[in-house]
């Protein structure tokens, strides 16, 4: 009777664990391959894509909305925070709440404030909907941020009477020499010759020849010197002269080199961000190496301030050109949160910046949020950050990978249930009865 009960269960028991087995082995690969597919739907993390610009920027304005106190008037707080900026001289924060005015507000003024944006047809969307905000301001708010904005103009009488329109001319110089310095004096001076924007110039801080050889000499000497602000400079200089062969950065590169020199000259470049930086500048542009061949060219020229080429030469010797792509990217990362805005506010950006990804994040905020950003940048810190949203392409591929294993892990989960309670009917029925007596 016992053995013919085993024979009975042996099929049960071989099925149920083939078919277990079976089902987790399947299990497995769908996961390999819902992870893969779900690599490809994210892409890169934090892209600037259109649908994740969008979403850090309701992300944003939901920062900006929680700024509100509760049970606060919406407007006047909204309104007060605008007239704090401006007497605080920010114009940079003023504009941020502004631009912020649809998420500050109720939604009736959100409403107002957005159908009278879509009415204008001249200016970018920020300026239209700047227009709009600002006639929900107090009138005496408006005005005084109107007054701050304006642009000085001087009047033609003032510009003619100032000394800087006078002819520096001798006393016993003749009329034709008289007209000849007046033309010169006439002539405006040569305009900087911008290749990405109107705020690029100010952003070159790099030095020139004469200083980074001046400061090369100082730290042969033994003065303090600064290595990382002195490596950038001259790695800027070398490749703005061509020096380095198969390195050809565009204006980006040196924007971002300045506005990291500018970042350590202020002190408000992250610790964090900082060592990153100097890891990939020294693999690229090892100290020692420098050192000694600037010691080098200094025992050989004993004219060396002056002849700037040999300092040249020695940064250009010491430089790894295969090992600058990883920090050239990061110098064009940070480049882009000086996209169309002054140093101050870059830096008020970079300053969050404690890690790569955090740059990454960065730049999605800055692109999505424009001055509104700098705005939360500057209130919340590092928290702003938080706003930079990835979203996920939701493929056909991805949504059947989904499905199979869900359905796996159900099917997984029936024959589990089920062979655990036909084992507790099998183990009823084996139980030899005891006779009662």
């Amino acid at each position: 009777m016992r053995a013919r009960r085993r024979k009975h269960t042996f099929p049960f028991g071989w099925l149920s664990a083939f078919s277990f087995h079976s089902l987790l082995l399947a299990t497995g690969i769908v996961l390999c391959l819902m992870v893969s597919e779900m690599r490809t739907a994210m892409g890169v993390e934090f892209a600037p894509s259109r649908d994740a610009l969008s979403a850090t920027q309701e992300k944003l304005g939901e920062m900006f909305s929680d700024l509100v106190p509760e049970g606060a008037n919406r407007r006047e707080y909204w309104a007060s925070r605008v007239d704090q900026e401006i007497r605080a001289n920010d114009l940079v924060s003023a504009r941020g709440f502004l631009l912020a005015a649809p998420y500050m507000l109720d939604r009736r003024d959100k409403d107002a404030i957005t159908a009278a944006a879509a009415t204008k047809t001249d200016g970018g969307q920020d300026d239209r909907l700047l227009n709009a905000a600002k006639l929900f301001l107090p009138d005496d708010v408006r005005a005084r941020y109107e007054r701050a904005t304006a642009p000085v103009v001087v009047p033609p009488s003032e510009a003619l009477n100032t000394p800087a329109a006078e002819t520096p001319t001798e006393p016993g110089a003749t009329d034709n020499e008289r007209e000849i310095a007046s033309e010169e004096i006439d002539e405006p001076p040569p305009e900087p010759q911008l290749t990405n924007n109107q705020n690029e110039a100010q952003f070159f801080v790099l030095g020139s020849p004469r200083d980074l050889a001046f400061q090369s000499a100082g730290w042969i000497r033994g003065d303090r010197t600064d290595v990382f602000s002195l490596s950038i400079s001259g790695l800027g200089l070398v490749a703005q002269e061509g020096l380095l062969d198969g390195f050809d950065p565009d204006s980006d590169f040196y924007k971002g080199a300045s506005l990291v020199k500018s970042a350590i000259r202020a002190g408000r470049l992250n610790p964090g961000f900082e060592n990153g930086l100097r890891a990939k500048l020294e693999r690229a542009l090892p100290a020692e190496a420098l050192k000694a061949n600037l010691q080098s060219a200094f025992t050989e020229n004993s004219n060396i301030l002056i002849a700037t080429d040999v300092v040249f030469a020695a940064f250009a010797k010491s430089i790894n050109v295969d090992r600058l792509e990883p920090l050239a990217a990061d110098f064009e990362h940070v480049a882009v949160l000086a996209d169309r805005r002054t140093t101050t506010s870059a830096l008020t950006l970079l300053e969050t910046v404690n890690s790569q990804r955090d740059l990454k994040r960065a730049e999605l905020v800055s692109m999505a949020g424009g001055d509104s950003a700098i705005t939360l940048a500057k209130l919340s810190g590092a928290d702003t950050l938080n706003a930079a949203t990835t979203l996920m392409d939701w493929t056909m591929q991805l949504i059947v990978l989904i499905i199979m294993l869900a359905a796996l892990t159900l099917v997984m989960g029936w024959l589990s249930v089920g062979t655990f309670l036909r084992s507790l009917d099998l183990g009823r029925s084996t139980t030899p009865s005891v006779p009662l007596y």
